[in-house]
């Protein structure tokens, strides 16, 4: 929508230009019980009063999104593509909320990804300061923002996501230190109703361990890495007190060790009479509080998109429970106003990468549909209308990738989203953009393999294995496009674009070809030495034979533990399961040695690290896309090819020495799908439930059978 369309007559306005959280009031005449409706959308965040009562408990909205047109030739990483732009805003019955005669509407606001002018790691990346545009409907007559909204600049010293506040509660403004706001000219952008699920506190921590003294400082452990903010107490009116958040520390006077000091915190100056300090629009990635003054806190609020989780897995296998439950974990901590994030602190930003990896096992996992579809826009938006290039990060903030384990999410998020929820549209929307996307790896290649990228920016292949990167980024981006070739044959097929599909084959042949003759090597019958898990990709991409096949094989078994990066850590799962290696996929999966996800919980972690070594964030989500296979291969609950939306369920455990108890389900869009076996000698025992009308076939062992809710089968198998 645009403008009018959106708010009527409505103004944007602002404070003044400077101001980083104004906070408005409109005083409007209404009567009790009429029916009345707010659209509202403040940038960066706002919060939402009417009458002293906070209208709703949505927080750090709206969605964050690609806002509007700026100057991206000063970004770390130049950029001059053309995109598209989109700002969401949120709309609220507050029927409820009225009094007879006058009401009284409060707004403040944040800067949140909006009037990002701090954190400079990827340049300018502001779109502008806060501003607001809202208009009230309802029967008695309707009222908008304009100049008669009364304003102040609030009492924030300091309001940005990456730095934290800064609130002096003393300076909180008289209602007769408002002054009329300033009209402003509405942002260029089109306007759409918010459709991620927002923010939310999703839980409390009242068990925080208090740690000792340190430097005129108290030290606390909350006792797991989480997101959100801590809620403090302070009884001394005008005393300034600091929260700094940590996730790791080595000892108390190296707090934050991992990151850049005096960023990750809020700074208060208590007036007195307040309860509760706590920040209003920011988050933190933490697990430590250092204190620096007379406060203490009561508890931390944990807060992220509200996708509840619709999944469950156990077994007898502690590093497997481990994956799983902190998989959930660290992918939540990453889920914020409608942004699946790489990290949850130090950059906070949607990578196209880390979010095309992770997207199908989050969606197995959570109620994330509607998270999903809000980012799909994202990607589509940062798609540069020209030359079809995709965003490392969506919304564009900036930062390094590569074309096809990045800006591959343009074909891998729509097509998992299909799997996933039957919904052609997505595809028949995307395949334009796909096959422009293609165009553009056309246009980066040389000697038929993706070679380049953007001149000044990165061109990544995969990224951090446990050794420096030596796999070539062309061996790995032309994998990848392979495999991107081949869903969009299949895309093709679904949405009746038949004529397509040769021409898309053809080009997949080409680029194996250009890989084989470039990087394959008979002698070896490995692709660059099998380095960083390089034939692991081809295989994948299904351009490897089965010498290679073998090869990969006998080296894992005898290593028995990783060497790849988060792209070849996916592929080498995905192709042993495929293969039949289950039990081999599940040792890699589940192995003791320094290489693995055993490493990370005996060195106790609580969220997954972004190094195997843990030596930088440790809230990354992007190793933790293996998890999918807990479900698909390990319970095998899947659906036929020719399926989305599990419309036809297949369970086909891989039943391995190493696990004879596993138990867990999955909710589809046609209902709840569980599986639970439990082994004697050979004999094993399958229940199975699906909530499901479609037919649910039982492949496994050379017995077949298919039925539809409630089945128990009790087979012998020969592992």
């Amino acid at each position: 929508m645009n403008q009018k369309e959106m708010f009527d007559n409505a103004c944007w306005i602002d404070c003044e230009s400077g101001d980083i959280a104004p906070i408005f009031i409109k005083r409007f005449n209404a009567e009790k019980g009429e029916k009345a409706e707010i659209t509202i959308c403040g940038l960066g965040f706002f919060e939402l009063e009417i009458n002293g009562r906070r209208v709703g408990n949505d927080l750090l909205v709206p969605a964050a999104s690609n806002y509007s047109r700026r100057d991206m030739s000063k970004w770390s990483y130049p950029l001059f593509d053309k995109m598209s732009f989109r700002t969401y805003v949120m709309q609220y019955n507050i029927t409820d909320y009225l009094i007879d005669g006058e009401n009284r509407l409060k707004v403040m606001l944040g800067t949140g990804y909006y009037h990002q002018n701090m954190r400079q790691a990827e340049g300018n990346v502001d779109y502008g300061t806060p501003k607001l545009c809202y208009i009230i409907r309802k029967s008695s007559g309707n009222v908008i923002s304009d100049s008669s909204t009364l304003c102040h600049k609030g009492y924030f010293l300091r309001n940005n996501l990456y730095f934290g506040e800064f609130q002096d509660l003393t300076a909180v403004p008289k209602e007769n230190e408002f002054r009329e706001s300033r009209e402003i000219p509405a942002p260029e952008t089109d306007f759409y109703y918010n459709i991620a699920p927002s923010d939310k506190i999703t839980e409390t921590i009242e068990n925080i361990r208090f740690m000792g003294e340190y430097g005129g400082s108290k030290f606390y452990d909350i006792g797991i890495n989480t997101v959100g903010r801590a809620v403090m107490k302070c009884n001394v009116p005008g005393c300034r007190f600091t929260v700094d958040y940590a996730e790791e520390i080595g000892g108390a006077e190296n707090f934050g060790i991992h990151f850049s000091r005096d960023r990750f915190k809020d700074d208060f100056i208590s007036d007195g009479i307040t309860a509760e300090y706590s920040s209003k629009f920011s988050w933190q990635g933490f697990r430590y509080l250092k204190v620096t003054g007379d406060a203490e806190p009561v508890r931390v609020e944990v807060i992220h998109s509200d996708c509840p989780v619709t999944s469950s897995f156990e077994c007898d296998n502690e590093n497997l429970n481990w994956l799983y439950n902190t998989f959930i974990h660290t992918q939540l901590c990453n889920m914020h106003s409608g942004v699946p994030s790489d990290c949850p602190h130090r950059e906070r930003l949607g990578y196209t990468g880390d979010g095309q990896l992770c997207c199908e096992a989050a969606m197995l996992t959570l109620d994330s549909r509607s998270f999903y579809r809000k980012w799909l826009y994202d990607i589509l938006d940062c798609q540069c209308k020209e030359s079809g290039h995709i965003q490392h990060t969506a919304p564009a903030m900036g930062g390094g990738g590569g074309p096809c384990g990045w800006g591959g999410a343009v074909v891998e998020v729509p097509y998992v989203y299909y799997k996933m929820y039957g919904d052609t549209d997505v595809l028949r929307e995307f395949y334009p953009a796909i096959l422009k996307f293609f165009d553009y790896l056309d246009s980066r290649s040389d000697f038929g393999l993706v070679s380049r990228e953007e001149p000044g920016g990165w061109c990544l292949g995969d990224w951090l294995p446990p050794t420096p990167i030596q796999v070539p980024e062309s061996l790995v981006n032309s994998c990848l496009y392979v495999g991107f070739l081949k869903k969009a044959a299949e895309i093709a097929r679904i949405i009746g674009k038949s004529e397509d599909i040769p021409g898309l084959l053809e080009k997949a042949e080409k680029v194996s070809a250009a890989v084989n003759a470039a990087y394959y090597s008979f002698q070896q019958r490995a692709y660059c030495g099998d380095i960083n898990g390089a034939s692991s990709l081809a295989l994948a991409a299904g351009i490897a034979g089965e010498d290679v096949a073998e090869k990969v094989i006998a080296k894992y078994k005898a290593l028995g533990q990783f060497d790849t990066g988060i792209i070849a850590t996916e592929a080498l799962i995905g192709f042993l399961f495929s293969a039949g290696e289950s039990q081999l996929a599940v040792d890699l999966l589940a192995n003791d040695k320094d290489v693995s996800f055993s490493h990370m919980r005996k060195s106790g972690a609580t969220t997954l690290w972004e190094n195997w070594n843990g030596q930088s964030s440790r809230n990354h989500p992007m190793f933790g896309a293996v998890t999918k296979y807990l479900f698909k291969e390990i319970l095998g609950i899947k659906q036929s090819d020719d399926s989305a939306g599990y419309k036809k369920i297949i369970i086909a455990p891989a039943f391995v020495k190493s696990i004879n108890y596993a138990k867990g389900h999955i909710t589809t869009e046609q209902g709840v799908i569980a599986v639970e076996y439990r082994k004697a000698g050979k004999s094993v025992t399958v229940n199975i439930n699906s909530e499901s009308p479609a037919e649910v076939t039982f492949v496994c062992a050379g017995y077949t059978e298919t039925f539809t809710g409630e089945k128990e089968i009790t087979l012998e198998i020969d592992e």
